[in-house]
């Protein structure tokens, strides 16, 4: 899950403001408007499925392209990643979950 300020027209009060852009891998699950406080979630739950599938399954790939690039710093961050991924995967159903109830 990633989070992102951006600066765009508000749906609700039709004001250009910041908001909170929240993603769930790769899409767009949730914006906050920071200025009005509206929230407008999206229903990412049919694409995020194949999409983690295809995260999950390009992932050996992609940390052999960064071993091969520079080995020092995937050696130093990923005991670190190892074990914060379960808490970051686990915040990410919880965006996809929660935007799919209230989507």
């Amino acid at each position: 899950m990633a989070i992102q300020e951006s600066f765009l027209r508000c749906t609700a009060c039709d004001q250009e403001a910041e908001h909170v852009v929240v993603y769930a891998g790769r899409f767009v699950s949730e914006i906050q408007c920071s200025g009005c406080g509206a929230v407008t979630r999206l229903d990412v739950s049919e694409d995020y499925l194949p999409d983690l599938r295809q995260r999950i399954s390009s992932k050996p790939r992609r940390l052999a392209r960064r071993l091969r690039r520079d080995p020092g710093e995937l050696a130093t961050s990923l005991p670190q990643r190892t074990l914060s991924k379960p808490l970051r995967m686990a915040e990410e159903f919880r965006t996809v979950w929660r935007s799919r109830r209230n989507g």
